[in-house]
């Protein structure tokens, strides 16, 4: 446990600092081809925030359809229980790599940098909450925020392995672009979430749940045949098959 408490600080430290360094590279080389200039005030902060919850969804979804990205998203899913500690469960470069898609997005579409900043802290802070378990808040549905904004029950589901829920409410706090392109996803009184990713993993073994994606993806570039179909492993979703035995998320939800 003293290793894994320091592999995990370590983690969150050069995670920070390599995310830093992708934000301030990504404003000062996109902002001078921002297609307008917007600036820190109530109605510019609600296109801001509109912008930025699309390169949220962006991020988000690349994620989860390209596998060599799932990678290091994984270890966020890998969890078997919701509760606040797993905000801070990400692969040391995840942060890098979504701070890069949301900060140029964002920038090259004009969003001011100092209320981009101010966006980043709300998004933040939402985002720590909606990863609150039931032992503290039982029904995470929140009564009529449910219909407005994307609440801890609808990041619940986002977090479950129910074909039904899987690769579903790719926002943040504004459930718009989930709306938009046909992922949002309400949770079922009949259907609680089940926790974890579908690959038979060992919760308890840090390693296993940190690298284990990269081990397996690893596995199947090097038993393809052919040069093709080693990359394919690499940009198609998880689940997908050289044999087209495929069992991505999206076949699992349909099949359901």
């Amino acid at each position: 446990y003293r290793v894994q408490f320091f592999i995990f600080v370590a983690n969150r430290l050069i995670s920070r600092i390599i995310s830093i360094a992708a934000v301030a590279f990504c404003i000062g080389l996109f902002e001078k081809y921002a297609i307008i200039k917007t600036t820190f005030t109530w109605y510019w902060f609600i296109y801001g925030y509109i912008v930025w919850e699309l390169a949220h969804f962006v991020y988000h979804f690349l994620a989860h359809k390209v596998r060599i990205l799932w990678c290091l998203h994984s270890t966020h899913h890998a969890p078997e229980q919701m509760n606040l500690s797993v905000t801070y469960a990400h692969f040391f470069l995840e942060a890098p790599y979504a701070d890069f898609v949301r900060t140029s997005i964002c920038i090259l579409l004009g969003v001011n940098p100092p209320l981009l900043f101010f966006i980043m802290f709300i998004d933040g802070t939402w985002g720590a909450f909606i990863h609150v378990g039931e032992n503290i808040l039982k029904d995470g549905r929140m009564g009529f925020m449910n219909k407005i904004v994307l609440t801890p029950s609808h990041h619940r589901v986002h977090h479950a392995k129910n074909p039904l829920y899987m690769d579903t409410n790719f926002c943040n706090l504004l459930n718009i672009w989930d709306r938009i392109f046909g992922t949002l996803e309400h949770e079922k009184y009949d259907l609680p979430p089940e926790y974890g990713i579908t690959r038979e993993m060992n919760p308890h073994n840090f390693f296993d749940v940190y690298f284990g994606e990269i081990v397996a993806l690893t596995k199947d570039v090097i038993k393809a045949p052919g040069i093709k179909n080693k990359l394919l492993y690499i940009v198609m979703p998880p689940g997908w098959s050289h044999t087209g035995l495929h069992k991505t998320a999206k076949i699992a939800r349909a099949e359901y």
